[in-house]
């Protein structure tokens, strides 16, 4: 999946303005580029934190890891592996063939 990349706009800008009243009313807002017509659909936003470790402790993440410990215990991983190497060649909505 690709990465959304974020685009800037001013706080006092009409394109701000509109967003924030979708926000709220959950309108769609169309944006006009002189080239084309694009919608906008606002549920909510998500804004990422400043430090994406602020709250990271180490301690639960090792913890989670050996919980998750034995959790393919039985499961044929050679044939695991194969099933998802065929699914990654099927043509799939969003994901076209290369």
């Amino acid at each position: 999946m690709a990465t959304a990349k974020a685009v800037k706009v001013g706080p006092d800008s009409e394109l701000s303005r509109r967003l924030r009243a979708a926000e709220t009313s959950g309108e769609p807002v169309l944006v006009d580029t002189g080239e084309g017509v694009y919608t906008l659909l606002v549920s909510q936003i998500d804004r990422a934190p400043e430090d994406i470790f602020a709250n990271y402790d180490p301690q639960r993440a090792l913890e989670a890891l050996r919980a998750s410990r034995g959790v393919l215990k039985g499961v044929d991983t050679a044939q695991l592996l194969a099933d998802l190497a065929e699914q990654r060649e099927q043509d799939s909505h969003g994901r076209p063939e290369h």
